[in-house]
């Protein structure tokens, strides 16, 4: 697969496992040269002297590979907002070494999936910048990760409206944790066809992994014919 650029994972709201699907769409694209980056990470702990982000590790285990510190900007331990973490720390998150982080990544590497930090207005400076600057920033599509669970309509739609407001292209949604209840498939229908979304994929709960034909769908559009 050539793909016309990198993607922005985000969730409608925390845990609804966008960590989880981003360790499938790395494991499944990193033969095609994909990097993984998660720009900002709260919670953090400490292993073998090193302060360890959670997600990357994650990540790096479903495709059992080593922890690799390239795959994160910035870490810190309180398990809460990275804008509150990081004033806790006394650390500025500086949006400028973001970017320089994620360009030297792109030397190295054919393109990115980049991991946010919770949802879309989730703030990374209090009060100046946010998931969805970063986002703009950046300048690529989103990749929708929703629930399947009873209030993923309101909590999908919500993103999706406020993504459309500001301009910022969708690729896809990925309905994750699907365990087939009868009000889950209601749920996944009312949002398709309220958002008019076609490109999107069912992940059931505990897959183990993606098939060619879910990236083919998913990324319609974005990959080169």
């Amino acid at each position: 697969m050539n793909f016309k650029s990198d993607f922005f994972v985000i969730g409608t709201d925390t845990d609804v496992g966008k960590t989880y699907v981003s360790s499938l769409l790395y494991h499944s694209l990193n033969k095609y040269n994909f990097f993984y980056y998660k720009p900002v990470q709260s919670g953090c702990y400490e292993k073998n002297g090193i302060l360890t982000a959670p997600d990357v590790a994650s990540v790096c285990s479903v495709s059992n590979i080593p922890y690799n510190q390239d795959m994160v900007c910035y870490t810190l331990k309180e398990e809460v907002s990275p804008h509150l973490a990081a004033e806790k720390e006394n650390i500025k998150i500086d949006i400028e070494k973001i970017k320089k982080h994620y360009f030297k990544i792109k030397e190295k590497h054919a393109h990115t999936i980049i991991e946010g930090a919770g949802g879309l207005h989730v703030p990374l400076v209090r009060n100046e910048f946010y998931i969805y600057d970063l986002i703009k920033t950046f300048n690529v599509p989103i990749v929708l990760v929703c629930g399947t669970r009873v209030g993923s309509i309101n909590h999908a739609m919500l993103t999706i409206k406020t993504l459309n407001s500001m301009n910022i292209k969708i690729q896809g949604l990925v309905f994750n944790n699907y365990k087939a209840n009868f009000y889950e498939d209601d749920n996944i229908k009312v949002i398709l066809e309220d958002s008019g979304i076609k490109n999107y994929i069912i992940i059931k709960n505990g897959q183990k992994s993606l098939e060619e034909k879910d990236l083919e769908i998913l990324f319609r559009g974005l990959i080169n014919e």
